[in-house]
């Protein structure tokens, strides 16, 4: 039987198996062919010059059959998948012993996309500094370098970092980049003012509505607040680079963060809401759902806040990785809030339809407006309280 290829996802941001980009496919095959992929997927990329890291490939028997996870860190994913691709149709191809199948055509055609996407080294410097820096960075949708975000934020155009006759290779960057010397035209970046705004992040089910209500609210008080709604992975991409932001919120598409991973770097603010039950499947199950859909909680400043809905238990597992004080939220008062609370924590939570929010033992009660369904009106509340927390 064939390796049949029945998920390719590319990371294009921190995901669940790796902060950052990688690929991961989910192959079928009638056999183990755990160590031919392995070999196969260095050999490979060796050969076209695309730097892969932590390749890890697990394999376990269901239905009669061998299924595959493959995952591995590259800082060209799209290439990457396109490799992973090749790699499947090469083993394929050796297993029927057929021969009229032109393996070397198609590594070279690899080869030529690998070099045509390959950024200046100059670029690659940048990058590297500003990752030692810690300051976000990263390739837009048009081509241009984004160093920093919104208002703290500097494009650089790759095209006049080229150099007649050099010669740039994308394999520099590494999967974790190796430490560059200083780029000359570093110098002219102005580094000083360069950093990450106010990054919200929340993510669930259905959460544009309660994130259009905070987002509203915070630019009333503050201006200069960008937020997208339901954002796909480019829209997000799209706010962090506007020099206008002072302030950035973001509500992202599960569906394109379970598939291309987290668009930021850094937050202040993460929440996960809830689940959305038709994509359990497609992630393998729900606790793998709540660590793809919650990898904001990772990237959470350690000042910062995170948010989680307790009433879930695959979302409450999360608490054991937050790097950063949580809140946690609930429609009743339950063992895992009471226990928060002991150890000092904030929790909001329903007491006969209205928010009680509470900090160890000291609680207040808000009513919800009219207009507000009481949940939409506790989550609402929870993430000003978060965002009041760390400005």
């Amino acid at each position: 039987m064939a390796i049949d290829i029945c998920t390719l996802a590319t990371f294009d941001g921190p995901n669940r198996f790796d902060p950052r980009p990688g690929v991961l496919a989910r192959l079928r095959a009638g056999r183990d062919h755990s160590m031919a992929l392995r070999v196969a997927l260095k050999d490979v990329a060796q050969r076209i010059g695309l730097v892969i890291g932590a390749p890890c490939i697990d394999s376990h028997v269901a239905d009669g059959k061998v299924w595959h996870e493959a995952f591995f860190v590259t800082p060209m994913p799209a290439i990457g998948a396109e490799m992973l691709r090749y790699v499947v149709a090469l083993l394929n191809a050796h297993d029927v012993g057929d021969e009229e199948w032109d393996a070397d055509e198609r590594l070279w055609d690899l080869q030529k996309k690998r070099r045509a996407e390959a950024l200046p080294l100059q670029a690659l410097q940048l990058i590297a500094e500003a990752s030692a820096r810690r300051i976000p960075a990263f390739v837009r949708c048009d081509g241009m370098i984004q160093i920093g975000y919104g208002a703290r934020g500097y494009t650089v155009d790759p095209a006049s970092l080229h150099k007649s006759g050099s010669s740039p290779r994308q394999s520099h960057a590494g999967a974790g980049a190796p430490p560059f010397a200083p780029s000359p035209v570093s110098a002219v970046v102005p580094w000083d003012r360069l950093g990450s705004v106010p990054v919200v992040v929340v993510s669930g089910s259905a959460t544009a509505s309660i994130a259009g209500i905070f987002a509203a609210q915070v630019a009333a008080r503050q201006g200069r607040t960008v937020s997208a709604l339901s954002a796909s992975f480019d829209a997000a991409r799209d706010c962090l680079t506007d020099p206008q932001a002072e302030t950035v919120i973001l509500d992202l598409d599960p569906f394109d963060l379970l598939r291309r991973g987290l668009p930021v770097e850094h937050c202040v603010v993460s929440a996960l809401i809830d689940l959305p039950d038709a994509l359990v499947s497609e992630a393998g199950s729900r606790d793998n759902l709540a660590r793809a859909l919650g990898v904001a909680l990772l990237v959470t400043a350690p000042g910062g806040r995170g948010i989680l809905n307790a009433d879930d238990p695959s979302i409450l597992a999360l608490t054991d990785y937050a790097p950063c004080p949580l809140i946690l939220i609930a429609r009743s008062e339950h063992a895992a809030l009471r226990t928060h609370r002991a150890a000092g924590g904030s929790v909001l939570f329903l007491r006969d339809q209205t928010v009680v929010v509470a900090r160890g033992w000291d609680e207040i009660t808000i009513a919800p407006l009219p207009d507000l369904d009481p949940w939409q009106a506790l989550v609402v509340e929870a993430l000003h309280r978060a965002f009041a927390d760390v400005m």
